[in-house]
């Protein structure tokens, strides 16, 4: 199977909108309009590093169901993030990538010291 259709079976996949929907259930508001001070309902499940640079299907689906590796967002925050990781370089993408996955880091860092799992 492709990268592609591998996706597009997790998109798919009943496990996919469970997740999904616990995600939505546990942070029902877009975090990137929050950061921002802003109360706006999440409609999407963006994952933080992108399910397609996984190298194969187990690693996929470890970042596709993983909770930590999941952002609650409006759908202009859902785009907008698309449309700047399409719209650069792939050194850009990379710079991208990499600072997505440090915050993920910090994040998750912090929350393992405060002892919460969400």
């Amino acid at each position: 199977m492709s990268q592609k259709q591998d996706k597009q079976r997790i998109y798919n996949s009943k496990e996919w909108k469970i997740v999904r929907d616990a995600q939505l259930n546990r942070q029902p508001l877009c975090e990137r309009c929050r950061e921002k001070g802003l109360i706006v309902s999440a409609r999407c499940v963006h994952h933080i590093i992108p399910i397609e640079t996984a190298t194969d299907w187990s690693y996929m689906c470890e970042l596709a169901y993983r909770q930590s590796n999941l952002m609650s967002l409006c759908y202009q925050c859902h785009s907008d993030i698309h449309k700047a990781l399409n719209s650069r370089t792939r050194e850009g993408h990379e710079r991208a990538s990499r600072a997505a996955l440090d915050r993920w880091v910090a994040r998750t860092t912090a929350k393992a010291k405060d002892g919460s799992d969400g």
